[in-house]
């Protein structure tokens, strides 16, 4: 992913102030092992994902519920399929246009957003518990095709 700015981000959630953004430090990302930039709001019901899409910047507001269950579960994320033994996943959902504002999609992400440092081993805590062989190309391609596939059914690559 090519180094983006907060100025990039504010003009993509045009009608968000920066408090409602809490945009991240920008200055010690590592650009090159990022396939989106994806954060957490403070209040950590808000997250925000940003992703090149066909030549272009496009950004995605999310709700994030976390599991609150009483018995842990084994649960994978949609995007890297890191498996977790319990709690290493939370459901984040957008609103898609159209039936009055009532339809909502939502898919279980890791989450801190850090599927790019899954998939390439730079994060280790937990340990998945399901280990994957797939080269690391053709996991940065599914995870790519993930992340669009959901940008794409929340109306955002129209």
């Amino acid at each position: 992913m090519d180094a983006i700015t907060n100025k990039d981000i504010k003009a993509l959630f045009r009608q968000a102030s920066s408090a409602q953004l809490a945009l991240p430090d920008l200055a010690p990302v590592d650009w090159g092992i990022l396939d989106y930039l994806g954060w957490i709001h403070p209040s950590g019901s808000t997250a925000f994902v940003v992703m090149p899409a066909a030549g272009e910047l496009r950004g995605l507001r999310l709700r994030r519920a976390h599991n609150t269950s009483a018995r842990p579960r084994t649960r994978m994320c949609s995007w890297c399929h890191h498996v977790y033994r319990s709690r290493g996943t939370a459901l984040f959902s957008v609103y898609v246009a159209g039936s009055d504002g009532r339809r909502s999609i939502g898919n279980h992400i890791c989450r801190n957003l850090d599927c790019s440092l899954r998939i390439r081993n730079l994060v280790s805590d937990p340990p998945t518990y399901l280990p994957e062989t797939l080269h690391i190309g053709a996991k940065v391609r599914r995870l790519e095709n993930s992340v669009l596939a959901f940008m794409s059914r929340a109306n955002v690559l129209v």
